[in-house]
């Protein structure tokens, strides 16, 4: 069984296997839009930014490798760790029931669901990661030929238009773009698949293992904050096999996008022995999916204000973010630009983020909710 601090933890492993990647990313990008030098020119040449966005392509791809190299082994031991905190619980379980569960590394067939399951995620990553070549390719040929627009029409000043673009780059990130046309940082992406991955491999392996058992009722985890369409199913029993009187796995939307296991659910399930007392009693549920915290004298639901919360980490992210492109801009050699309007740009972008800073630790000390640190690291 995975609690809630367990996926507290394999967000912090995901977050550490990109680490600095899309601020490297953002820097590079940024760094080729101010050294591009087109002041002065009366027409962009087409062929000088092909060739950029040609070595940009490159030192991306090289970016992405370094970061790739470690990447299967750090899921590898991801999954693992989950994989093995999972099922001993439910080994403990099945061992007072009388069965006699094989060890996690001895048992073939779930050694083959992990290690597929480890395979697909590791290509999945280092493709996310891969795309992000071809979107900065975009995101630079466009930065140009806009900043190129505003000043040859006399929108704006030169440095104003590099800045105004460098910003614009920042705010998109290193972007994943699917098929489907959503949009993702690459930072959120790798968080989505790695925690959505570990807690469907893991339902994968207890399904196999209660298969084994021939075990067929399931204890659902609860936690404080759930969203609100997990809340109503969250620490109640489900039956496999849709045995009257429980939930099923219909009832819960097992293998649906938005419900249990679902894209970042953090929910999990073990053996339930019928009869046996419950983890979770009515009262607790009840009160969890009517708790409420008080921000600026009103009351607002625990989910509603846990994502108040992420919103302001977002924002702090965001400011690191457009810290760190604009200071890319001090590197540049061209003569045109103008220094002191880039750091006063920087001025502001930290005072910004001190604003951040203080409006989180404001709401967090009024609704008493806890601070993530990892959430404010890029």
């Amino acid at each position: 069984m995975l609690t809630e601090q367990d996926f507290i933890r394999i967000e912090k492993q995901a977050n550490s296997i990109y680490n600095n990647l899309e601020l490297q990313i953002i820097e590079e990008i940024a760094t080729r839009i101010a050294n591009f030098g087109y002041a002065n020119t009366v027409v962009i040449n087409d062929l000088r930014i092909a060739q950029e966005i040609g070595y940009l392509y490159e030192d991306i791809i090289k970016l992405v490798a370094e970061h790739n190299n470690t990447t299967i082994e750090e899921v590898n031991r991801i999954f693992y760790e989950a994989g093995e905190k999972s099922l001993k619980l439910d080994d403990k379980i099945y061992k007072e029931a009388g069965l006699q569960p094989l060890p996690l590394k001895q048992d073939e067939s779930i050694k083959q669901i992990m290690n597929a399951t480890i395979l697909r995620t590791s290509n999945n990553l280092q493709n996310l990661a891969m795309t992000t070549a071809n979107t900065a390719q975009t995101q630079f040929y466009n930065a140009i030929n806009n900043a190129y627009m505003y000043v040859s029409t006399g929108v704006k000043s030169y440095t104003s238009a590099i800045i105004d673009e460098i910003r614009k780059l920042s705010n998109q990130g290193a972007t994943i773009e699917y098929p489907s046309g959503a949009k993702r940082s690459l930072e959120s992406a790798v968080r989505m698949n790695i925690i959505t991955a570990v807690n469907q491999n893991c339902g994968k392996l207890q399904e196999l293992r209660a298969d084994e058992m021939g075990w067929d009722l399931m204890e659902i985890t609860a936690h404080s904050g759930a969203r609100p369409e997990h809340a109503k199913w969250q620490g109640k029993v489900v039956s496999r096999s849709g045995k009257k009187g429980y939930l099923s796995l219909k009832d819960i939307g097992y293998g649906d996008a938005t419900g249990f296991k679902g894209i970042n659910c953090r929910h999990d399930w073990y053996p339930y022995y019928k009869g046996s007392a419950r983890t979770y009693s009515n009262e607790q549920l009840k009160e969890w999916r009517e708790e409420e915290v008080t921000y600026n004298g009103k009351k607002i639901s625990k989910y509603d204000a846990t994502q108040k919360q992420r919103l302001l980490e977002r924002k702090i992210r965001q400011n690191k973010k457009d810290l760190k492109a604009q200071q890319a801009i001090l590197t540049s050699n061209d003569e045109n630009i103008d220094i002191k309007q880039v750091k006063d740009e920087i001025i502001n972008i930290k005072a910004n983020e001190k604003a951040n800073r203080g409006a989180l630790d404001d709401f967090l000390k009024q609704t008493g909710l806890r601070k993530d640190n990892s959430r404010l690291v890029i």
